[in-house]
């Protein structure tokens, strides 16, 4: 019975009928319960009742890890890092291998630009998963954020070889050959990332590094590109501005 009900009331959160779930499952204390009253809640905006529910399923089922993970999903989307901290560490301390436990650990650990422990914990998310494009991507993400460009670039690679229609990977990659003066490598990774999937962020980055390359022509084809696309961009237009300056 208890089943049929949980079951229902996962089909009304999916629909996003929020009320109609705390509605159902009004008198069912069973950890799923607590989880999707409180999901509901927190669609509604509510996020003091979202997070009680949690941690009155947690006085009742103390061993049932994953409140402890929905708990810590709520405090990192707040940006309470260290309250969500506190609680995946309390999931892996029952479920030390969960994927997606670690996974959220290091996302943790990465907003508190905590890069090395991040790293750490990554490298065990891809032995559990290794195609997980996006733990990789955000390996080479704390190499880069301590200027570590070699080992940032080793990661982008290894990443390519699971999927090299990321278009992330390919700005990242452009932006260290940039920083570290190979523009010519760095317009031919904004091109690949532009080709995926084209942005004024991804146009302004291909433009810059053109002009660093002494492409100027190209760099103001590109630029203006990328005003089009994002006109209120004050980075984009300042420098937009200074290269129409250059051809007056």
């Amino acid at each position: 019975m208890e089943e049929d009900i949980i079951e229902e009331a996962e089909k009304l959160l999916e629909k996003r009928e929020n009320l109609e779930v705390i509605k159902t499952l009004k008198e069912i204390q069973v950890p799923d319960a607590y989880v999707l009253r409180s999901k509901a809640y927190y669609n509604l905006g509510d996020k003091e009742n979202a997070i009680k529910e949690l941690e009155e399923g947690i006085k009742k089922f103390p061993y049932s890890h994953y409140l402890y993970y929905e708990l810590a999903l709520i405090f990192f989307m707040e940006n309470e890092l260290n309250r969500a901290l506190d609680e995946i560490e309390k999931a892996l301390s029952i479920i030390p291998y969960s994927y997606d436990y670690n996974k959220l650990k290091a996302k943790i650990l990465f907003k508190m630009e905590e890069y090395e422990k991040a790293y750490e914990v990554l490298v065990f998310v891809n032995k559990l998963k290794p195609d997980d494009v996006e733990s990789r991507m955000m390996r080479a993400e704390c190499f880069y954020r301590t200027g570590k460009y070699l080992d940032a670039l080793y990661e982008i690679n290894r990443a390519l070889e699971y999927n090299n229609r990321d278009h992330l990977l390919h700005y990242l990659k452009g932006k260290i050959y940039l920083e570290t003066g190979y523009f010519r490598l760095a317009v031919s990774e904004f091109k690949i990332a532009i080709s995926i999937s084209p942005s004024a962020e991804y146009y302004y980055y291909l433009a810059l590094a053109e002009y660093m390359n002494k492409e100027y022509d190209k760099a103001m084809n590109d630029i203006s590109k990328a005003i089009s696309i994002d006109p209120n961009n004050h980075k984009i237009k300042e420098f937009y501005e200074s290269l129409k300056n250059m051809n007056k």
